[in-house]
């Protein structure tokens, strides 16, 4: 699996006034918001993944043809030289990016019921991304290839590549919404995985040619999985886990995590939940990795941020990016665990 190389800024302090430490040690955590440039830090962006290739961040939006219908689509890409200087010296200019053209093959307009790009991957100039529609019963989600042309900067899907990807639950609005690459096998993994909504949660398993190789037990993790890191060389990786309180049907009375490790101080005072929880891809499953989750210290209004991109940065910590809600943020976390 090619992975991004790894750069370390020459410092990057978080004061502890940062940090929570509940009495179990579970530790929240501020995000860092860095600047994007006004064209993609418009909510209507509505991104809903990330990833690398190479040195430089691929921000999917969920539509990449909502500013240009009629034509080619649009990506962006962030250096990563660029974020980490930002990160070691915080200002307030916008980070630069660079826009990658995007055609989809005519699959936004094709498939019935078509509900935007939710996730991403790379493996070389290969390309790999999911797909939500309102088509089946009542969802359908898909999995696509093509490739990336540096050349002519350039991403295009091959609609032939389409295979499906069966939902798990009979909710609305779900679907296989993160997927990453390991031991040259793709794994794509379903939004909604608690034991009561979907107690036979599986990932998906395929090779680089979109060939089926089965599917696999996935955690029963409460609330959403909204995206997934590229994962390391011993098969670990992270995911957004995402809850907001207007999904009551996502509610859970009794979250394992919470029970095991706790929540923090913020968690206690509302309802939303906004962490980072590790898994490693085995043989056969895809296991949680023991210990507590990484938290994200939630706003003080209570109002819940749609952490819908999620990579990690080398070995100090993980960028994210929401939808629109309740605005388009952009930013780091530092792994202090």
């Amino acid at each position: 699996m090619p992975t991004a190389s790894l750069v370390t800024p020459t410092k990057t302090i978080i004061s502890s006034t940062q940090t929570d430490l509940n009495e179990k040690g579970v530790l929240e955590v501020d995000i860092i918001e860095i600047p994007l440039p006004e064209q993609i830090a418009n909510r209507f962006m509505e991104f809903s993944s990330m990833a690398w290739h190479g040195d430089e961040l691929i921000l999917l939006p969920q539509y990449p043809n909502r500013l240009n219908p009629e034509g080619l689509g649009a990506l962006y890409a962030v250096n990563k030289p660029d974020i980490l200087r930002y990160i070691d010296q915080p200002d307030e200019n916008p980070l630069p990016i660079r826009e990658i053209s995007f055609d989809d093959g005519g699959l936004s307009k094709s498939i019935p019921g078509f509900e935007g790009f939710e996730a991403i991957t790379f493996a070389d100039q290969q390309v790999f991304m999911t797909i939500e529609t309102h088509t089946g019963d009542p969802m359908m989600g898909y999995l696509v290839a093509g490739s990336f042309d540096e050349l002519s900067k350039q991403i295009s899907l091959n609609p032939q590549t389409l295979v499906e990807l069966l939902p798990q639950t009979s909710f609305l609005n779900a679907s296989d919404e993160a997927l990453t690459i390991y031991n040259s096998r793709i794994y794509t993994f379903f939004e909604d995985n608690g034991i009561n909504q979907n107690p036979l949660a599986q990932a998906h398993v395929f090779d680089l040619n979109l060939k089926p190789e089965g599917i696999i037990p996935f955690p029963n993790i409460e609330y959403r999985v909204t995206d997934a890191t590229e994962t390391q060389e011993d098969g670990t990786f992270w995911v957004m886990n995402y809850f907001y309180p207007g999904d009551e049907h996502l509610a859970a009375d009794d979250d394992p995590l919470i029970r095991q490790y706790g929540v923090g101080e913020t968690h206690k005072q509302f309802d939303g939940v906004e962490r980072i929880v590790e898994m490693k891809i085995e043989e056969d499953s895809v296991q949680l990795i023991e210990g507590a989750p990484l938290y994200l210290r939630l706003l003080l209004d209570g109002e819940s941020r749609n952490w819908e991109g999620i990579v990690r940065l080398d070995d100090i910590g993980f960028l994210l990016v929401t939808d629109s809600f309740p605005r388009t943020i952009f930013g780091f976390v530092q792994d202090l665990r």
